[in-house]
């Protein structure tokens, strides 16, 4: 691929992510809000059409983004496939290297051979010439010289004698050094050819390597482009989840018990074990809390806090006044988390109190009627939510930057998260009974019928559990 176009590769995610937010901020403009004049039926109408339309749009994003795990896991793989490639192309050439190495070796080593022949010839070549001076110095002396040296004619001949066999044993040597100077030469030219085989070998495999690593750089380069969209694809999912959650919470305007919906069990299930999967509380167990409390979201509370000074509030649907409808300690937390999830603190329903004393009404406050105020799908009392919502928040994040106990995933977990806080936790069982009995004594506050209720409810749901999973 030539550099324009790994270049223009390398534009299509700065490219994709303008065009993706562009979108996103052209359809998330309008705020979740009713239009002026439009009524109230319009305006559920509205967003109902609006959230079917944006969940369609979350599962096109979620398949958008596993096409793209998808792709990048193969090109995870054609990327090992290449760096295996890559590596063994480079051990061939390191070995040819060595080879190489080795083989100049063996040429300097044959080359050394041949400066110390050729050494040792020009030392026999310089004898030679020495004895024959010296003969030819013999064969020029007459008689009369002859005569007059010291020597004796014996003498004389012998150095004649000695000098030819010199001569020849001289020429001999060189005829054996030639000999072996041709057969080091042939070696060492053999040397030679083996080592420029060997460097066209290592020329070939460095130019297959440069391929293989040219094709390695633009899997890297498309890898990169995937991670790109699938990040932008992620980011625009996660905004849309959160216009959901707007949504639903401007819905729950609309919505009688001040809940978006009542859940199926189905649905509760699924939150359940996820829950036990992080906590290890059983699952049967937290939804019969669910159900006991709200009837899986069927009945979320029946009064409105109208006063955050004294709790006061009415019945949401009588309108009759209640004293003291939520404790003093959790008005200003119930105040920040309702105004953080966009709600108005003052049509939030909570649970009203209760006459436990049999005074005939639990309108009027007394001694030992306690409050009412508790939240959501598992009913926490504000200061009992603020304890575990950080954990909440942490397992399965907060659009609004708080958890939801409106929100019926945030309602099991919490719940699962405080129960094993009161000490139980595993499968319910004959050793755990005890320790679940206890926490749904301390989860309402009193012993008695509430306890014997919620066991008698998990152990229903246990058995109706296990014929799902069984089926």
């Amino acid at each position: 691929m030539n550099k324009r176009g790994r270049k223009f590769i390398a534009f299509i995610p700065l490219f994709l992510s303008l065009v993706l937010a562009f979108g996103f901020f052209q359809h998330s403009s309008a705020l979740v809000q009713c239009r002026a004049g439009e009524s109230q039926e319009s305006c559920k109408a509205r967003l109902l059409k609006e959230l079917k339309e944006k969940e369609e749009e979350v599962k096109e994003l979620q398949q958008g983004i596993q096409q793209e795990n998808a792709k990048q896991n193969a090109l995870y793989q054609e990327i090992r496939r290449i760096n295996a490639k890559i590596r063994e192309t480079s051990l061939a050439i390191s070995r040819k290297e060595r080879l190489i190495s080795r083989l100049r070796s063996e040429i300097s080593s044959k080359e050394e051979k041949i400066r110390e022949l050729n050494e040792k010839l020009k030392r026999e070549k310089e004898s030679l010439a020495r004895i024959l001076r010296r003969k030819y110095e013999l064969g020029d002396t007459t008689i009369l010289e002859f005569l007059l040296s010291s020597k004796s004619l014996s003498d004389f001949y012998h150095d004649v004698s000695l000098f030819s066999y010199i001569q020849k044993s001289l020429s001999s040597s060189f005829k054996e050094i030639d000999a072996l100077k041709r057969e080091i030469f042939e070696e060492k030219q053999e040397l030679e050819e083996k080592k420029e085989e060997h460097a066209n070998e290592k020329y070939q495999l460095a130019l297959e390597k440069g391929k293989v690593e040219v094709e390695k750089r633009d899997r890297d380069v498309a890898l990169r482009v995937s991670q790109s969209k699938e990040a932008t694809l992620a980011q625009l999912k996660k905004k849309r989840e959160e216009e959901i959650q707007k949504i639903r919470a401007m819905l729950i305007q609309f919505n009688g018990n001040g809940v978006s919906r009542k859940i199926s069990f189905g649905e509760a299930y699924d939150y359940a074990k996820f829950a036990y999967r992080k906590t290890g509380v059983d699952p049967a167990f937290l939804i019969a809390i669910m159900q006991q409390e709200t009837n899986l979201g069927g009945n979320v509370g029946g009064c409105y806090v109208t006063n955050l000074e004294t709790g006061d509030g009415v019945g949401k649907d009588s309108g009759l006044s209640y004293e003291k409808v939520m404790g003093k300690g959790s008005l200003p937390y119930f105040k920040y988390l309702t105004e953080k999830l966009g709600r108005d603190w003052r049509k939030t329903p909570v649970s009203c109190p209760i006459d436990v004393g049999h005074r005939g009404s639990a309108r009027k406050y007394y001694v030992g009627r306690g409050y009412g105020g508790a939240m959501g799908y598992t009913q926490f009392i504000p200061s009992t939510w603020k304890r575990v919502e950080g954990r909440v928040r942490e397992i399965l994040g907060a659009p609004y930057g708080v958890a939801d106990p409106w929100n019926p995933q945030h309602a099991i977990m919490a719940t699962a998260l405080y129960i094993r806080d009161l000490g139980a936790h595993g499968k319910l069982s004959k050793t755990t009974y005890s320790s679940y009995v206890r926490a749904a004594c301390r989860y309402y506050g009193v012993c008695g019928f509430y306890n014997n209720s919620v066991m008698n409810k998990a152990l229903k749901i246990q058995k109706l559990i296990d014929t799902l999973e069984r089926d």
